[in-house]
């Protein structure tokens, strides 16, 4: 009989330290691009849930906007960090991450973000002008000191114009991908010189009021500066997927 009343205190201690409880959620994730010479990634962190048996965490990723997310990997606790290399460019992946404590229970999901694999470093060329270009720093995402723009065809007959944009040096929101400045223009006239002879090419400048533009580089495919006046036609940019030194920057 003693045997049986052991036997059944022994289950009893089983069952008593027996962890059936899933660990809470991980909170916090967050996540951002960044793009290298043939080395693209998404990096990945998150807060710990506060649980003190966490084993390891269930990595997730959805390739469809959240319809459906796939087992991707895991990380073993107490790294909270995770950086995905099997990203394409210009895609859009989803992430949400679930705990798994010592005993095998698997707690519920995180919330879920998403990360557009997209940033507009490099350069852009400006439509109608093949040799130029804007440079936008692949790290602090300004653009050079000075860029130009040069209107209308190269001076002939008198009366003949020609039209310049001098853009200053702006920095884009990392957020919108975009930035505003102030545009100056000088003109380029060919005129009769004193001797009614021959011909003068006189510039004038600071003759108009500055003009307010805004750049917009938060579509992969085009880019845009627009003038706030509207006087003046939008230039287009497309991206070339150039680094500003002729590097590659993108896969």
């Amino acid at each position: 009989m003693q045997k049986y009343k052991t036997f059944f205190f022994f289950l009893f201690l089983i069952s008593c330290d027996t962890d059936e409880e899933a660990p809470l959620q991980p909170t916090n994730i967050r996540g951002y691009y960044t793009m290298a010479q043939s080395n693209p990634r998404i990096h990945m962190a998150w807060n710990y849930p506060k649980d003190d048996d966490i084993q390891e965490y269930h990595i997730f990723r959805s390739i469809n906007n959240g319809v459906s997310f796939d087992y991707l990997d895991k990380v073993f606790h107490p790294n909270n960090f995770y950086e995905d290399t099997s990203i394409a460019w210009l895609d859009d992946f989803g992430y949400k991450i679930r705990a798994k404590d010592n005993s095998g229970n698997i707690g519920s999901f995180s919330d879920s973000i998403f990360i557009n694999c997209f940033k507009p470093g490099g350069n852009w060329m400006l439509s109608l002008f093949d040799s130029l270009y804007i440079c936008i720093d692949p790290l602090s995402y300004q653009t050079q000191e000075m860029f130009q723009v040069i209107l209308s065809n190269n001076l002939e007959t008198v009366t003949d114009t020609i039209k310049i944009m001098d853009f200053p040096s702006v920095q884009l929101d990392t957020n919108s991908w975009t930035a505003n400045g102030w545009m100056y223009l000088t003109y380029m006239t060919l005129e009769i010189s004193s001797d009614s002879v021959n011909y003068d090419t006189v510039t004038y400048s600071n003759t108009v009021a500055p003009e307010y533009f805004t750049i917009e580089l938060n579509n992969p495919a085009l880019g845009l500066i627009s003038f706030s006046s509207e006087t003046y036609n939008n230039l287009e940019l497309m991206h070339s997927l150039k680094g500003c030194d002729g590097e590659a920057l993108f896969p």
